[in-house]
């Protein structure tokens, strides 16, 4: 709401108003739904919401709102698909989503032949979060003081970074490992030396980033 707001040069307030202008002229036809969903929620706001945070409707295809729903807790989203046709519902062949689990048992309840696909902001956010969790779980099991825990905590950032955006040719003195002058390539290898796993998580992560790039 509140980049529509600036993208408009108004107020998110003035966003809401007009939302709440045209909801009864804005009529949904609830015999048809595209093949291709998107549920994407968003911060509305409690004047629409309250929760604060609705959901939007989208064709997958053209990327055009079908709808607003103003509430996304399971009861509300029940019953306002179920206002949709049977036959409309199976209809639908994909449904994007994050990776809510209600979200997913209310999908497959309700749109009996749709595909869950997982939204691909919500997998790379997991991802890093994941990733972060075995670099400090590493750290604990070296214990604090050592070198190693050192290391891993002084370097977070670099075994989160994009690959492509490591640095293979410049060199600088680690203070972490006796001011020997290594590329940030270096120093990753060096990390990964401490734990095997900690290896194969970046080497997913870094699969999952590419994905992401690629629009896989």
């Amino acid at each position: 709401m509140c980049e529509i707001a600036a993208d408009s040069f108004t107020s998110s307030n003035t966003i809401i108003r007009s939302l709440e202008s045209v909801e009864n002229n804005f009529k949904v036809n609830r015999n048809w739904l595209p093949g291709h969903l998107s549920l994407d929620d968003f911060k509305s706001g409690k004047r629409f919401s309250s929760s604060g945070m609705s959901m939007c409707l989208i064709n997958a295809v053209n990327h055009r709102i079908i709808d607003i729903i103003p509430e996304r807790n399971n009861k509300f989203l029940r019953n306002y698909f179920i206002q949709y046709s049977y036959k409309a519902r199976l209809s639908v062949m994909t449904i994007t989503v994050d990776l809510y689990a209600p979200y997913r048992s209310l999908i497959k309840e309700l749109f009996p032949n749709a595909f869950i696909i997982a939204d691909k902001f919500h997998v790379v956010t997991q991802a890093y979060t994941a990733m972060n969790k075995i670099r400090i779980r590493v750290m604990k099991e070296y214990g604090a003081g050592t070198h190693e825990y050192r290391a891993l905590k002084h370097f977070w950032k670099l075994l989160l970074k994009n690959q492509d955006n490591v640095d293979y040719h410049r060199y600088y003195p680690r203070i972490n490992f006796k001011y020997a002058e290594l590329s940030d390539s270096e120093v990753l290898d060096r990390l990964f030396d401490m734990s095997s796993e900690l290896k194969t998580a970046y080497e997913y992560y870094q699969l999952l980033l590419q994905m992401y790039r690629k629009n896989s």
